[in-house]
């Protein structure tokens, strides 16, 4: 029982998290400083051309103003391993019915993370309809595995970057994590299974389901950048396995336009207060 539990948790920690496409369409660096309302030019280098993205701040985040650029780079601020962060999911509430979430503390450590395409790789075989992959924390090494299609992001499952170490979780049928357009008020779940999974060379099975929530709109302010037309998605996750104690957690993603992904916040094992205060991580774009 000892070990069943081990395996158990061992896979709760290696995709627990994994929810978004690192940065989504973050570009690594901005034409001009982000305008009044949040805005700005962000170029996306790709293989010597350039795109464009340009949101028109309308509360509504669409297919287009999402863009995947491999070997793009994003830099985020985040909590030390083996620490809880302090945080305010709930932000301050403004008379509009907007929020503001001030995430201007420079407390952390520095990671990089990059998106990869799946050409080429070790995994490529397991995951045939597979574009993109991106480590899902900063912490460490597993890759998540994703394919985005013209309406939505899917999770399509989880890998270690070396084939030595056994590890892959591929998910039936993979995960829509983000859904498009994205707006106040959009919900949308997802039940998935692993399939044929093994962590570090042991068989691994689990059931999952998805809650995601768009549930806020409003300001989120960083160190070097304030976006004043954020989306707060909520995603709730229940992990079952086949021996031992589930999983659930409780996740937030600030998303803007072109920009992807700004902000996380992702709670401990087993809460269930929305307005948790303590995280097992925290990050923000920075630089």
């Amino acid at each position: 029982m000892a070990i069943l539990k081990h395996l158990g948790g061992s896979l709760a920690r290696f995709f627990a998290a994994g929810s978004c496409l690192v940065g989504c369409a973050s570009g690594p660096e901005v034409q001009g400083n982000p305008s009044a309302d949040g805005g700005g030019y962000v170029p996306l280098p790709d293989a010597g051309t350039v795109a464009v993205c340009r949101g028109n701040f309308d509360g509504v985040i669409a297919r287009s103003e999402v863009v995947f650029v491999p070997g793009i780079e994003v830099r985020y601020r985040i909590n030390p391993p083996s620490t809880l962060a302090r945080v305010m999911p709930r932000g301050i509430l403004n008379t509009d019915g907007t929020r503001t979430w001030d995430f201007a503390d420079r407390t952390g450590d520095t990671v990089t993370l990059s998106l990869s395409t799946s050409a080429g790789q070790w995994w490529q075989s397991r995951f045939p309809t597979a574009q993109y992959a991106s480590r899902i924390d900063p912490r460490s090494p597993n890759l998540g595995v994703y394919r985005a299609g013209d309406t939505s992001v899917e999770l399509l499952g989880l890998v270690a970057p070396e084939e030595s170490t056994m590890t892959v979780v591929p998910y039936e049928p993979g995960v829509p994590v983000l859904r498009f357009p994205l707006m106040m008020g959009a919900t949308w779940t997802a039940d998935s299974t692993t399939r044929d999974a093994q962590v570090e060379g042991t068989p691994v099975a689990s059931r999952d389901r998805y809650t995601f929530l768009v549930d806020a709109r409003g300001t989120v302010r960083l160190p070097e950048l304030t976006f004043r037309d954020a989306l707060r998605l909520r995603i709730e996750l229940t992990q079952q396995f086949p021996a031992g104690p589930g999983v659930r957690k409780i996740q937030y993603l600030w998303l803007v336009e072109c920009y992807g992904e700004v902000a996380r916040m992702t709670s401990q094992d087993g809460e269930l207060d929305p307005d948790f205060t303590s995280a097992l991580e925290f990050r923000r774009l920075g630089l």
